[in-house]
């Protein structure tokens, strides 16, 4: 049986498609450096969706401007 080569995941926008393509090739890279790059940053964006805050992650600054 042939793929289609099409993977639908419910929850995903079709303008993230690129950004988890990004992230796949970093995950993949045969120098270790950028798949624990790529892992580390996912761990901070779980964190930052966890905390369920709005504003977590952002610059002082930026927190600052949206009050």
């Amino acid at each position: 049986m042939k793929s289609s080569g099409q993977c639908y995941m419910i929850g995903l926008q079709p303008q993230e498609l690129d950004w988890v393509r990004l992230l796949i090739k970093l995950l993949r890279h045969h120098d270790p450096l950028p798949p624990e790059l790529a892992r580390q940053a996912l761990r901070y964006v779980e964190q930052i969706a966890d905390s369920g805050e709005a504003t977590a992650g952002m610059p002082p600054a930026v927190r600052q401007q949206q009050a």
